[in-house]
């Protein structure tokens, strides 16, 4: 996918937001619930944050935790340590406990900035947490808290940015990710300019975004994808962007028209939400275009898509990337797109499918997805703290995602599943996506929750089992699960296994431990090969 390039006199995050507050000053450019912010007003309040934080220690390379829901505050501390050279470590919200205070100990930030909704789930790890000194607290007026108040950061200097140099390889954003549940947060460290690469990207060479456009999402502002693709990409094309509260498919629509979005951004299933509700309503009549997202569905994608586009009236946008790409690799664009693929390779990106000893695999055939840029300062720089593992990672010159996926014939990407949520079927079936054959179980009314999980087999590959949890005062036999996955699915992703529980093991943040779940089959699991014999 051939683009331009991005303009030598922007470089860094600073440079931008200062660039567009001198040439469109009062236009709008932020909005959240009924608050509207303009270019110029931004650029003040980040100023005056960099440099109060510089007055109170922050210095440049300093890192602060940002552990808060969406909120302008949270964009104007965003910008404002951009301004600064500091680095924001936007925290997961749904970290608790021991992980949260891992993860505030090993952002090693002497800095942490909560909100009234974090609040509670900061102070059970408060006290765990040595490197912390100083606490912000950005609140509704209340002063029944033991933090400094946001608005005292809001009182610095608004019309200079502090006295420092920022460069485009400066890290500005240290992003722990959690893969699986067995696995400890990393943090990923992005340099200023993968903003600037991301932002432009995707407003100048994918999607074409323009000045009338208006963004709108619910994602939160600790996904790199919100603020690359959307912050970035909104201010990069001198477009507006509106910032939802956590998404709620009841009053999404609503949310929509009130900022009569033209763009929305999504990721995982909640295109699929909103395509499930009831007919009859008023979100067919909606100001959307497009829809730009990860991770609408799985194998019927294609089927998905074009039913949601049909009743909408708006072009969905697929494509994939993760954190240590800058948030995307591939996507498709509305005048190249392969429905039911995520895209192919953007303007500096090459992408390729490796096998377990990292040769590349023929098209069709699955393996891990591999991303390298062909630009610099555009993806990871490292594991914050952790030199292995980036060497891990990044060996043979390649990022290596994680994720399994197949390349077609013409270059179009088809993301399967991460490792966690694959099953390996053979040499000839490559690997499944668990998370497919969880949804149609899942769908059945009489399940509460359901995980699928490979088991090893004789042969070498894995046999698939499914661990059911029922619903409230349902029951729910191995038969009825087995027989609605050979209705639903191929016979390669029908369950062998099927184990009926009470619940499912879970991380304190509430992911499922598949781990606990693939062990060896014991005798009291119902196999689908002692007697039971499939319809088809």
């Amino acid at each position: 996918m051939a683009g331009t390039e991005v303009p030598t006199a922007v470089r860094t995050v600073r440079e931008a937001l200062e660039t567009q507050a001198a040439e469109h000053g009062a236009a709008p450019f932020l909005h959240y619930r009924d608050r509207e912010i303009s270019f110029a007003e931004l650029n003040r309040r980040a100023n005056a944050v960099a440099n109060e934080l510089d007055a109170r220690g922050v210095q440049p390379g300093d890192t602060v935790c940002l552990f808060m829901y969406n909120s302008p505050e949270y964009v104007f501390t965003y910008f404002a340590l951009a301004k600064l050279g500091a680095v924001v470590v936007p925290i997961d919200t749904r970290f608790t406990g021991e992980t949260l205070a891992l993860v505030l100990s090993k952002s090693e930030a002497s800095t942490v900035l909560v909100d009234s909704r974090t609040r509670a789930d900061y102070e059970t790890v408060r006290n765990d947490v040595a490197t912390v000194t100083t606490e912000y607290f950005v609140g509704d007026g209340t002063t029944d808290h033991p933090y400094r108040d946001f608005e005292v950061l809001l009182e610095g200097d608004e019309e200079t940015p502090p006295e420092v140099t920022v460069d485009e390889t400066d890290p500005l954003s240290v992003t722990f990710v959690q893969r699986s549940a067995a696995e400890t947060p990393k943090g990923v460290v992005l340099p200023q300019f993968s903003y600037i690469n991301t932002g432009w990207e995707v407003s100048e060479n994918i999607f074409e975004f323009s000045p009338s456009d208006r963004l709108f999402t619910t994602l939160p502002l600790y996904s790199i994808f919100t603020f690359q693709l959307g912050v970035m990409g909104a201010l990069l094309a001198e477009a507006e962007f509106a910032l939802g509260d956590p998404f709620d498919p009841d009053v999404f629509w609503e949310a929509v028209g009130a900022h009569d979005a033209t763009i929305v951004l999504y990721l995982g299933r909640m295109l699929s939400v909103l395509y499930n509700q009831e007919t009859g309503h008023d979100h067919e009549d909606n100001p959307v275009d497009m829809a730009i997202g990860h991770g609408f569905g799985f194998g019927t994608d294609e089927t998905l898509i074009e039913n949601f586009e049909d009743r909408f009236d708006i072009t969905v946008l697929e494509g994939y990337g993760v954190t240590q790409t800058a948030t995307i690799a591939t996507y498709n664009s509305p005048t190249d797109r392969r429905i039911g693929s995520s895209g192919k390779p953007v303007s500096y990106v090459d992408v390729a499918i490796v096998d377990e000893k990292d040769w590349p695999v023929a098209p069709g055939e699955t393996g891990e997805i591999v991303v390298r840029p062909t630009r610099p300062n555009t993806m990871l720089q490292g594991y914050y703290g952790d030199p292995s593992e980036t060497v891990e990672v990044c060996r043979n010159q390649w990022i290596h995602s994680g994720d399994i996926g197949y390349l077609d014939e013409d270059g179009y990407l088809h993301f399967v599943a991460n490792e966690e949520n694959s099953i390996y079927r053979g040499r000839i079936a490559g690997r499944i996506s668990s998370l497919e054959i969880e949804s149609v179980i899942d769908a059945q009314p009489e399940v509460r929750h359901a995980a699928v999980v490979g088991v090893e087999s004789e042969r070498g590959s894995e046999e698939i089992k499914a661990v059911v949890v029922p619903a409230a005062d349902a029951t729910i036999s191995p038969v009825d699960v087995c027989r609605v996955c050979e209705q639903e699915l191929p016979y390669i992703k029908v369950p062998r296994y099927i184990d009926v529980r009470e619940d499912l093991p879970r991380t304190p943040t509430g992911k499922i431990k598949k781990s606990e779940l693939s062990g060896r089959v014991t005798q009291d699991v119902w196999d689908r090969e002692s007697g039971y014999e499939l319809s088809r």
